[in-house]
């Protein structure tokens, strides 16, 4: 693959605007080799959509807004940066959690963090930056 894609996504904060960023991500990695997308989809779609359930769940949003996704795609990573305008938090300060004793809930930074090669935070004025990298090549490539 030569270049780099890049793609947004704006939804609203809820659980079934969600459902959009599958075919989002989908739609973004359909120019990689199959066998790459196969392995890179499922992860990122399960990391992105567990970043924005904790920020639907927890993110303290102000009425009316909306969660941005932008992704770029380049010959080595993904990245997707997603923003609100929501609560500070700094995922880097949240415990990784045991897997004993099982929990029903909370698990969305542990499983974040286990699919994504890099998770990094900052916040720019009112809003959070939610940056999640995952190589493409090499091996952190396989999670």
């Amino acid at each position: 693959m030569t270049g780099t894609v890049r793609s947004t996504l704006e939804l609203e904060p809820t659980a079934l605007a969600t459902r959009e960023i599958g075919g989002w991500l989908a739609a973004s990695l359909a120019h990689l080799d199959p066998a790459t997308t196969a392995v890179l989809l499922p992860r990122a779609e399960l990391a992105v959509h567990e970043a924005c359930m904790n920020v639907i769940d927890h993110g303290e949003l102000p009425a009316g807004s909306t969660i941005g996704l932008a992704l770029e795609v380049g010959p080595a990573a993904l990245v997707v940066r997603l923003t609100d305008h929501g609560a500070p938090f700094d995922p880097s300060t949240a415990a990784v959690l045991p897997t004993e004793p099982l929990r029903e809930r909370g698990y969305g930074l542990t499983i974040i963090r286990s699919l994504v090669t890099e998770v990094s935070y900052r916040r720019v004025g009112a809003v959070n930056e939610l940056e999640l990298r995952m190589e493409i090549e090499g091996d952190d490539a396989q999670h």
